[in-house]
């Protein structure tokens, strides 16, 4: 069987969820290869040395290019903070590795251009916007082509986290704007926009405003020590696709007590409405009659079984990686659903437009 040694960048959260999915994936699917943990690229390599030996790692490093240059590894995953995402994606390229990196792509637009750019043609590359594994948004993507609700007339997006309105909340590289090159719009707003792009295609208008409502942090827990925040905490936009559908997202990081990424489709014969923190079938109303069957994409092949299931997000993640590497073992039968450097782009692009417009 052949293996897929992989390099991790990073260990914060995100970086475990990779990992938990990677030394999922062979207990639960029978695939022609298996991932392997082969390095972790840390700040610290002594103090997590031992948590990644008893994860499966070979080896611990500090030094990004080190990593990407060993022999044995065949792919870089990104989960740094976003400003060092081109080191990352510099590092693999150079090294012929192919890449899976976090979003968004670096922590502004023209840097996410450069670093895509430099990436070689040959290499797979594809970016974590996991949401379009998700088993609803798949579900919804094939009764939009099927045109189950008629002509899509309106959608709109709300994805709520509510973490950062607690001003205790010590800052951290997600609330700054030279790591994380914004905030709410930045980083779950990508996700947003790119589902209304997946399934609606390219943005004739888009408009909209950002605010920060905590303005200033503690530096650390405890300290009397404050720091201005200056990325957003919240966002609205409003848009319109080239193909006539208009609607509006709203992203929050502060909305206490209404965590929910919820979707909205109107179309002219019914809508399909989805909360993806809790949903794995749309619910679909029609004008009249009823929905005889939802369908069952083929792209659902790539997520856990029901009796597997990590929970929603985890399981996303899982999906988008299990492709990943399902097109960098050459078998892609699930055309047009990875998210690669270009999708990235086009929502950073508009993501880009609403903030030069503040």
């Amino acid at each position: 069987m052949k293996k897929i040694p992989f390099a991790i960048h990073g260990f914060g959260t995100i970086a475990k969820t990779h990992i938990v999915a990677l030394r999922t994936l062979p207990v639960i699917k029978k695939t022609p290869f298996v991932p392997v943990l082969d390095t972790l690229v840390t700040r610290n390599p002594d103090l997590h040395k031992e948590q990644a030996y008893a994860m499966g790692f070979d080896y611990v490093t500090n030094d990004i290019c080190e990593a990407a240059n060993r022999e044995s590894v065949a792919a870089v995953s990104v989960c740094t903070p976003n400003a060092f995402h081109p080191e990352s994606i510099r590092a693999a390229g150079e090294a012929g590795k192919s890449l899976y990196c976090e979003k968004p792509i670096a922590d502004t637009y023209k840097q996410s251009v450069k670093a895509a750019a430099a990436f070689p043609d040959h290499l797979t590359e594809q970016v974590a916007l996991m949401f379009r594994y998700h088993p609803a948004v798949q579900r919804t993507t094939e009764l939009l082509h099927q045109q189950s609700i008629g002509e899509v007339l309106q959608c709109k997006i709300s994805y709520l986290r509510s973490g950062y309105l607690d001003q205790e909340r010590p800052f951290s590289w997600r609330v700054s704007s030279e790591l994380s090159g914004g905030g709410a719009i930045t980083d779950i707003g990508v996700h947003a926009l790119d589902l209304v792009c997946h399934w609606f295609g390219e943005l004739s208008h888009i408009s909209g405003f950002t605010e920060t409502f905590v303005k200033e942090r503690h530096v650390e827990p405890g300290s009397g020590q404050k720091v201005n925040i200056a990325v957003d905490d919240w966002a609205a936009v409003n848009y319109e696709t080239a193909s006539g559908v208009r609607g509006m997202v709203e992203v929050s990081r502060i909305a206490w007590g209404s965590d929910a990424f919820t979707v909205q489709i109107v179309g002219t014969q019914g809508s399909i409405v989805m909360d993806l923190e809790r949903d794995s079938y749309p619910k679909v109303q029609l004008l009249r009659g009823a929905l005889s069957h939802c369908p069952e994409p083929a792209g659902l092949a790539l997520l856990p079984d029901a009796k597997a299931t990590m929970g929603l997000f985890v399981d996303s993640h899982f999906a988008s990686l299990h492709h990943f590497m399902l097109r960098l073992n050459g078998s892609d039968e699930f055309a047009g659903l990875a998210p690669t450097f270009a999708d990235a782009l086009r929502v950073e692009k508009y993501v880009a437009q609403v903030r030069e417009k503040e």
